[in-house]
């Protein structure tokens, strides 16, 4: 029973923890920083179906909060708006993806391609009022992507931090 008395295998499981907590993260940021990279696309059309993913719905956490819609009734396009709660609240005076009427409004919607069939929202806009690309990507999308990048890069240090120590430690 000595193995468990020592702290070496301590080190190794918390190594892939940070890791995997760190990959995890990031896969949550990738479409959002994709889309940063990418050019812009402008679309118009109506709202015909739109989802909150229900494990962080509502949780206002960022990128891990988001709202899914698809428009004009093309259920190969998935548009990702990446909101905050104050963003959504203020929105929600013009529009509400839980409306009866949200699929009679037309919208006007910029977004990026991050692959074949999604689209991140970069700003959206109807008769009524409108989200605009810097407050909706500069003040969010950038800063969260930033702080998360952050936190993916020292997640990522300390474990490769405590698997150096546990190469280098010896056992007892």
């Amino acid at each position: 029973m000595r193995f468990f008395t020592t702290r070496k295998p301590a080190l190794l499981n918390f190594s892939l923890l940070l890791m995997f907590l760190a990959g995890w993260l990031l896969s949550y940021l990738m479409p959002a920083l994709k889309g940063l990279m990418h050019e812009e696309h402008l679309f118009y059309g109506t709202v015909s179906h739109a989802a909150i993913p229900s494990i962080f719905g509502g949780s206002n956490i960022p990128f891990f909060d988001k709202t899914i819609f698809q428009i004009n009734g093309d259920d190969k396009a998935n548009f990702i708006l990446y909101a905050s709660t104050d963003m959504l609240d203020t929105m929600s005076e013009w529009y509400s993806f839980a409306s009866r009427n949200a699929g009679d409004i037309p919208l006007e919607i910029s977004a990026s391609r991050v692959n074949d069939n999604t689209f991140i929202v970069h700003s959206m806009s109807s008769t009524d009022g409108e989200i605009d690309f810097d407050t909706l990507v500069m003040e969010y999308q950038v800063y969260y992507g930033f702080i998360g990048c952050t936190l993916v890069l020292g997640l990522a240090l300390a474990s490769l931090a405590l698997f150096i120590l546990w190469i280098v430690k010896k056992r007892r």
